[in-house]
């Protein structure tokens, strides 16, 4: 809970420094930030905004990239070093500052402060992590960003910020976790805010960028990480727009494929190759050191949200078929359940009203 007022040891002191226009007063007042919020656990909402925007300043101020990027992993880190009491407020008031201050970002100060942004999101991440992805304390994130930065209607939002978090949404959590324990997370319960994008958002282009950046993303990523054959072999199955156009590339590529298959028959003949290397395979997964490169998302989950959010009546219309569309991809590629006959009925009943 975010209390607002004052403080006796008010961070508005910090503030000042970090926002100073000389460099050598700004790296100390880094440098003893992260000793001195460490043991603050009763910041207030207005301490912990005066904070945020002196460290916006401090990025502002701050040149040459390398400078730049270190300052951001720095501040961003900060996350992990706040009291677990206060880090949602103070991950909340970080994103209230930077959908203020956003529209006066010049252009050519924009890639500093979308790396921010970027790494920003990791430590959010990492800290899930370290809390073993707590179901409460994802929830308690989730909120956060629903209600900041991935907002599906407040204005005080620039559509620049969503269209970033979602194209980094995937890249970030993955990096956070090693793909062999990435089965422990909650992926379905991670990516609320993004369902929350698929059903709320107005506009079309987050609608889309949400679709293809993140859930077909994930059935793609799966699918080409996959060793045995699957039913979902069509890429322009997972497609959601343009469909016709994404079905002539895949003829396209198919039959490039075919050729460069021929070929290798061709100058193979004898299969010598290719049974030394199955061989191989064999022997490696025989001794145990074969291991899935490829990030283990929670697509029955998935699949089961997708489902729920096209049947929420507060979903706009405009995206419920298309959410359906993403839901049914899922259900192609995921194993079948006793329950998916019974979803698909009420989704026909749905549509059909």
């Amino acid at each position: 809970m975010v209390v607002i007022g004052s403080s006796k040891d008010s961070a508005s002191p910090f503030g000042k420094r970090l926002a100073s226009s000389d460099k050598k007063i700004r790296d100390k007042a880094v440098k003893a930030l992260g000793k001195w919020i460490s043991n603050k656990d009763n910041l207030s909402h207005l301490d912990l905004m005066k904070l945020w925007k002196g460290l916006f300043y401090c990025v502002w101020l701050s040149d040459k990239p390398v400078i730049q990027q270190q300052l951001s992993d720095t501040l961003s880190s900060l996350i992990l070093r706040v009291p677990r009491s206060a880090v949602m407020q103070f991950i909340a008031t970080f994103w209230e500052t930077i959908c203020a201050e956003w529209h006066g970002i010049d252009r050519l100060r924009m890639d500093k402060y979308y790396f921010l942004l970027r790494r920003f999101l990791s430590y959010s991440f990492r800290m899930l992590k370290e809390d073993e992805w707590d179901l409460s304390t994802i929830e308690e994130f989730n909120n956060v960003m629903i209600n900041g930065p991935l907002n599906a209607t407040s204005t005080a939002v620039s559509d620049g910020i969503r269209f970033h978090l979602i194209e980094i949404y995937l890249d970030e959590l993955e990096k956070t976790v090693d793909v062999a324990h990435s089965g422990e997370v909650p992926t379905a319960h991670v990516l609320q805010p993004m369902f929350h994008l698929l059903g709320r958002t107005i506009n079309g282009r987050v609608f889309k960028m949400v679709a293809e950046d993140v859930f077909e993303a994930i059935l793609k990523k799966t699918a080409a990480g996959e060793e045995e054959d699957s039913d979902f072999e069509d890429e322009a199955d997972l497609t959601v727009f343009d469909k016709d156009e994404d079905d002539e590339d895949d003829e396209e590529v198919a039959g490039d494929d075919e050729d460069d298959d021929m070929a290798e028959n061709d100058e193979d003949e004898d299969g010598s190759d290719e049974e030394a290397k199955a061989m191989a395979e064999m022997e490696m997964e025989m001794d145990g050191e074969a291991e899935s490169t490829t990030f283990d998302y929670d697509l029955i989950g998935i699949k089961e949200q997708l489902f729920a959010v096209g049947a929420d009546k507060e979903t706009v219309e405009q995206n419920r078929r298309k959410v359906y569309v993403l839901y049914k991809a899922y259900q192609d590629f995921c194993p079948l359940e006793e329950d998916d006959s019974e979803a698909e009925a009420e989704q026909d009943e749905e549509e059909e009203a």
